[in-house]
């Protein structure tokens, strides 16, 4: 038996599979391995290109296993080696090897069994006596847990919602149904920084859906996408991995907020990530891990100036991202002045008489953008919205605060 090591659970495959992650050293990202629990086996999700599909209560296996073991540090112990290289062994939760031992819980939730090969080991002379008790712990929990009808010994669990891992809904109504909610979800992939992978956890269905967050944008990060070059952008692993270590098979709650373009058939959205810790989105642009970009501020019901406010001290920090920047910082305090409406230019341009200065000046709306006059499906709305600007604050004093300066 190979020799007790530390890790970090980076996520759980399903109810007897691990990714198991090593220990940084410097800004690369740390090494991984997938350690199968030795001696059980849980019901399988499917694949859905493969067209297999999940195995009655295996998400709930999976999300047992996910909710005690991810992110957590862990000791593990190598048991055996199949043929073709896979290993297999015992993960340890805390300090009490005997209590501790992730498959023994597993077990005895019932989420898992012992399999045929464990059970012939024990009636055969060459299997070491502390494997032999071990698969003999493993046996006696089954029991347990088949007595007391637990987890997959259940006769009659509760319906599983179905596992939706493509999106075929009309991906405008399922905006307009949920949007500004809070939407249980679990991050089940971080694809680069600011795009992530989640299962929605809606009254029918475990809906997986791609999020972009709103506001801000990191440097791209894409490999081993078939018929695609990989693109790996500076800082872009750097910013994933942190990322990664906060969010990655969290439990978290998402704002659905807006459709980007071009994606409305394929079920991503622009939205914002509600965590307890904190929010992601404002963590990357205060470390220069993202800059905020104007296409999605939009959709921020709070507007985008806490962001260009923390997006202005980071290009001042000149670090990642901002590394290469030799424009002003503006770093300073937003300026503010009062004003008067007096002329409306265009459904996103104002101007304002500016009484301190005793002149006119003109503004553009941050952040949003009027439509377009030289769009044929736009031009008719162009008007409108003009006139609904005017009507709303001609004449009227204001508030102006300058988010940013365009070259």
């Amino acid at each position: 038996m190979s020799q007790l090591q530390g890790a970090t659970v980076k996520l759980a495959l399903s109810g007897d599979s691990l990714v198991l992650r090593g220990a940084q050293r410097g800004n690369q990202p740390p090494p991984e391995r997938t350690l199968g629990l030795a001696y059980i086996q849980a019901p399988h999700l499917g694949n859905a290109k493969k067209d297999i599909a999940d195995e009655p209560l295996s998400l709930e296996a999976r999300e047992y296993l996910r909710r005690r073991a991810a992110g957590k540090p862990v000791k593990f112990v190598v048991r055996y080696k199949t043929a073709g290289g896979r290993e297999y062994g015992s993960v340890y939760l805390g300090p009490d090897m005997a209590a501790d031992d992730v498959a023994i819980k597993l077990v005895h939730e019932g989420w898992a069994r012992v399999t045929d090969q464990a059970r012939g080991k024990l009636d055969r002379n060459d299997t070491p006596a502390a494997e032999a008790d071990l698969i003999e712990r493993l046996l006696d929990e089954e029991e347990s847990a088949r007595a007391s009808k637990r987890g997959t010994w259940d006769p009659k669990p509760q319906p599983s919602r179905p596992r939706l891992t493509s999106f075929d809904a009309d991906a405008r109504k399922f905006l307009d149904e949920h949007k500004g909610r809070e939407l249980r979800a679990t991050v089940e992939q971080v694809r680069d920084a600011t795009t992530l992978r989640v299962m929605l956890h809606l009254p029918s269905a475990h809906q997986m859906v791609t999020v972009l967050l709103s506001g801000v944008k990191a440097p791209a990060v894409r490999t081993n996408v078939p018929g695609q070059p990989d693109v790996v952008e500076p800082f872009g692993e750097e910013a994933r991995f942190n990322v990664e270590i906060r969010l990655l098979q969290q439990d978290i709650k998402v704002r659905l907020e807006g459709l980007p373009p071009g994606a409305a058939a394929n079920g991503t959205f622009a939205g914002t990530v509600v965590h307890s810790a904190g929010n992601i989105a404002e963590w990357l642009v205060s470390n220069s891990f993202a800059k905020v970009v104007d296409w999605s501020a939009v959709f921020l019901a709070g507007g985008a100036a806490p962001l260009r406010q923390l997006e202005r001290q980071a290009k001042a920090k000149r670090m990642r991202v901002w590394q290469g920047f030799t424009g002003a910082a503006d770093a300073a305090p937003v300026a503010s002045f009062e004003a008067t409406v007096v002329r409306i230019v265009s459904g996103d341009t104002v101007v304002v008489h500016d009484e301190a200065r005793d002149a006119d000046r003109e503004f553009q709306l941050a952040s949003l953008r009027q439509p377009r006059a030289s769009d044929p499906d736009q031009a008719g709305y162009a008007e409108q919205a003009r006139e609904a600007l005017r009507r709303l604050c001609i004449g009227k004093p204001v508030a102006v605060t300058v988010d940013y300066h365009k070259p």
